[in-house]
């Protein structure tokens, strides 16, 4: 298993720091935007096992430009499971071997720390990238009946995974389209009562404020031809 032999914690400290080279500002939060992705794609379990994920090619133009001024970054890299290897071509790479397994977890701790990271280096990257999900209260959160946890927002369901549905499963995907199927009606029926509770107010002005107003019997009851004898009819207004 790919370990955590030397802190990764250590080498992140030296790159913020810039303890082994004088690199800008811009640099160290480039770099550390390209150490994010690399852990981040190492988190998910199934881009763990593709080869493609595991591996950095020295020579590649975004390394050079990224990793490469920042000493400390390939440090931290060994530090996560990497090694350097050379290929029968000379080519240079930082690469997981597919015989070492990837700790999951381990990496998704390592997204949080990187993070930390990028919002002390440069605190306003957290501002410019786009929120995951909107921001609610704990209050504002529960779950639905079919398990799913939901936060309302301006009359919005949003779930406690991303916007997307790509890595939903069939079963998933329909209890989301139920919940918001029932978010909707219960939106529609809310606003059915204000509408109601509207028409009532208004009425309830008319009949007390017009003067030439007098109760009659409803469209139904004429057309029917059967009266309704109401609390109204038989003792007038209050």
């Amino acid at each position: 298993m790919a370990t955590f032999g030397n802190s990764p914690g250590m080498h992140l400290q030296d790159l913020i720091l810039d303890v082994k080279a004088a690199a800008t500002k811009e640099q160290k939060a480039e770099c550390l935007k390209l150490l994010r992705v690399v852990v981040k794609n190492l988190s998910d379990p199934v881009k763990a096992q593709d080869p493609k994920y595991r591996q950095l090619r020295m020579s590649n133009e975004k390394v050079q430009a990224k990793l490469l001024p920042c000493p400390s970054a390939v440090e931290y890299m060994k530090s996560i499971g990497f090694t350097e290897t050379v290929d029968a071509d000379g080519s240079k790479y930082l690469r997981i071997e597919m015989t070492e397994e990837v700790n999951v977890s381990h990496m998704a701790a390592a997204l949080t720390e990187l993070t930390n990271a990028l919002d002390m280096v440069d605190p306003d990257a957290a501002k410019r990238a786009p929120p995951s999900r909107p921001a609610s209260s704990f209050a504002e959160e529960k779950k639905s009946p079919e398990g799913i946890i939901i936060s309302r927002s301006n009359s919005s369901v949003s779930t406690a995974s991303a916007s997307s549905t790509s890595g939903m499963s069939e079963k998933q995907k329909a209890r989301l389209l139920m919940e918001k199927k029932r978010q909707r009606e219960a939106d529609e029926a809310k606003k059915a009562r204000a509408k109601t509770s509207a028409l009532i107010k208004q009425d309830k002005y008319v009949r007390e404020n017009d003067e030439n107003w007098k109760s009659s019997q409803s469209a139904a009851c004429v057309k029917s031809g059967d009266g309704i004898s109401t609390f109204r009819d038989k003792y007038g207004e209050r």
